[in-house]
């Protein structure tokens, strides 16, 4: 009997000090208890390992008060990683995003279209740019506002979307100006999209405090042939073929506006 006492004396001692792995050979209620605790502690403990590794579907049922505070615990985990995790979603998004168009910003332009230049010289593949710039866009916030601006603005990226296939890339370049890059097309198919771009703009309206406002565009088109450098720096022709198409945009306005010029 003494010894049987000794033997559950240590084995509450042992779970005290946090050791699960102490073995009782002894018989009876109270040695079946521990057991039973033991066994709990053992997969509550598991339970905890589950919820540090991010599984917050845990709950437990077996051990009273405690077991509603730690289903509480884990709740209210749950309900915090998940609220971090859509902020940095709502926070990544916004840092790529320009807030007005709802279209990509200039920096994550760049940063996409650069590996789209790399897959194109890669694989031998054509890619084109069109670059899109209000015309006489200042006129509309002088005479209309800067709210009318704002409507023009995102008129015209509700259009681009609307024009565009799921593989293009579209931004806010700045201002009132507009570039997309069109994965896989030659200078011809550009020059189509651009004409239909240019027609549908200045077809809309937006109608501020009664009054409808139009507006045209001028664009200008390049293309990369598939014959390019593929050690080339990415940036570089990025950079080179947006400026292409910002050099015809510019013909396109010397020429008259609301119409598509090619480099």
């Amino acid at each position: 009997m003494g010894q049987k006492l000794l033997e559950l004396r240590n084995f509450v001692l042992a779970i005290a000090n946090g050791n699960l792995d102490f073995r009782v050979t002894s018989r009876g209620y109270l040695s079946g208890a521990l057991k039973t605790l033991q066994a709990h502690l053992r997969h509550l403990t598991w339970q905890a390992q589950r919820v540090a590794s991010g599984d917050y579907s845990q709950r437990v049922d077996f051990m009273g008060e405690f077991s509603e505070a730690f289903n509480a615990m884990v709740e209210k985990l749950d309900a915090t990683v998940r609220a971090l995790r859509e902020s940095e979603a709502r926070y990544r998004e916004m840092a790529i995003t320009d807030p007005l168009t709802g279209l990509h910003n200039r920096r994550h332009f760049f940063s996409l279209a650069q590996k789209e230049m790399a897959r194109a010289l890669r694989y031998g593949l054509q890619i084109a740019c069109i670059m899109l710039d209000l015309d006489h866009f200042k006129a509309v916030n002088d005479t209309h506002g800067h709210d009318a601006g704002d409507r023009v603005l995102a008129m015209t990226a509700h259009l681009l979307k609307n024009s565009l296939r799921s593989v293009d890339i579209a931004a806010r370049y700045g201002g009132e100006e507009f570039v997309v890059l069109l994965p896989e097309s030659g200078r011809a198919g550009a020059m189509i999209l651009a004409e239909r771009i240019r027609r549908d703009l200045a077809a809309s309206q937006v109608t501020i405090n009664g009054k409808n406002i139009s507006v045209t565009a001028s664009l200008g088109v390049s293309h990369q042939a598939p014959d390019g450098e593929k050690t080339a720096n990415m940036q570089h022709k990025v950079e080179d073929l947006v400026k292409a198409a910002d050099e015809a945009l510019y013909k396109a306005k010397k020429a008259g506006r609301n119409q598509v010029q090619n480099s």
